[in-house]
């Protein structure tokens, strides 16, 4: 087998296992005083601030928390002030931790294949 396509197929199966268990992971970690405190107005709305408390759209609660967290233009955007500053520094670094290294790698390895697709389609790869 080639080691490109080797390479791709270890890749995926490193998406589908680890961004789903890490997302899980971070969710049920998240501290109740950071969902107490921002599951609320003004930063959701009343519906939204009962859906985010439970799961599954919790875990759209989780990505919106994480990416405030390590990224500061999210976090101006959706008005969470110093969210980085109020929550525990161990999830803090979980967040920075799943929002570079695991999202990240995520959105990466699916970009990639859309462009080595899109070469194949369009005959510029073999």
């Amino acid at each position: 087998m080639d080691t490109f396509a080797l390479l791709l197929i270890i890749n995926i199966l490193l998406m589908v296992v680890l961004f789903p268990i890490s997302w899980i992971l971070l969710t049920w970690i998240t501290p109740k005083s950071v969902i107490d405190r921002y599951v609320c107005p003004p930063y959701f709305s009343e519906i939204e601030s009962i859906a985010y408390r439970y799961f599954p759209s919790s875990l759209i609660r989780t990505n919106l928390f994480s990416v405030a967290i390590a990224i500061p233009v999210a976090r101006r955007i959706r008005k969470f002030g110093d969210i980085h500053k109020q929550v525990p520094m161990w999830f803090n670094v979980a967040s920075r931790i799943y929002v570079y290294c695991i999202f990240g790698y995520s959105v990466f390895c699916f970009t990639a294949m859309a462009l080595i697709a899109l070469g194949i389609k369009l005959g510029y790869l073999p």
